[in-house]
């Protein structure tokens, strides 16, 4: 049986309104494969107001077997039946969560390694740690492999390299870093607060979310889901 996303569902499917203040985000919303998806309602010098709602692409049939298979990793049943729905996109809350696709996954999971000088073949350092989510500035949000069962989401900063997360000597040095103990806890979070905070164990004290939820969602919004 596959994993109950019922909860998430409901919000594609809602039309919400947000003042966006951040400069990252307004340009983020301005971007083709976001603006294209989104109704602006104004512009200002220093705000963007804009209507919509979570924008995803059609899902990957093999989930993300690619990502298991590029590094010889097992992972969670819940992440497989999320990609099988949706490859990636962004979800639109208080803050903005451009989701990656699988083969984005991968790429950037390479990436990271190369530009460090860390190893990149999986049999020199455990592949337990995937970015999944862009925070901008080269921040992600990551599943990373629990020391018994499970993934934990836990916020993967440019400043700690990857092998400082996945070493259990070095990782007791960044409990904080851990969010949610699964993708999915992840998720309800999200939907339960929209968006904010996205992380409290890291958050510093004068963080303030990106944007203002100015409207309510309108059920009869049911378009718009796929790229």
């Amino acid at each position: 049986m596959g994993t109950d996303f019922s909860f998430f569902e409901r919000s594609i499917r809602e039309k919400r309104t947000y003042r966006f203040t951040c400069p990252w985000h307004r340009d983020r919303l301005m971007e083709p494969d976001v603006r294209d998806h989104l109704q602006v309602l104004r512009r200002g010098r220093h705000y963007m107001e804009v209507r919509g709602s979570h924008v995803l692409r059609p899902g990957c049939p093999e989930g993300v077997r690619a990502v298991e298979e590029r590094f010889g990793v097992k992972l969670p049943g819940e992440v497989h039946d999320f990609y099988k729905r949706w490859n990636g996109g962004f979800l639109l809350h208080r803050e903005l969560y451009p989701i990656l696709s699988v083969q984005e996954i991968i790429l950037t999971a390479v990436d990271f390694r190369t530009v460090r000088g860390e190893p990149t073949d999986p049999s020199k350092l455990p592949w337990h740690l995937f970015r999944f989510c862009d925070m901008s500035n080269s921040n992600y949000l990551a599943l990373r492999r629990k020391a018994g069962r499970g993934w934990e989401v836990v916020w993967a900063s440019v400043e700690v390299y990857d092998s400082d997360l996945i070493i259990p000597e070095y990782a007791a040095q960044h409990r904080r870093c851990v969010m949610d103990p699964s993708f999915l806890v992840w998720l309800r979070r999200m939907e339960d607060t929209d968006g904010w905070p996205w992380g409290e164990s890291i958050m510093l004290p004068h963080d303030k979310p990106p944007s203002e939820r100015i409207g309510y969602a309108d059920p009869s919004f049911a378009e718009g889901i796929g790229l």
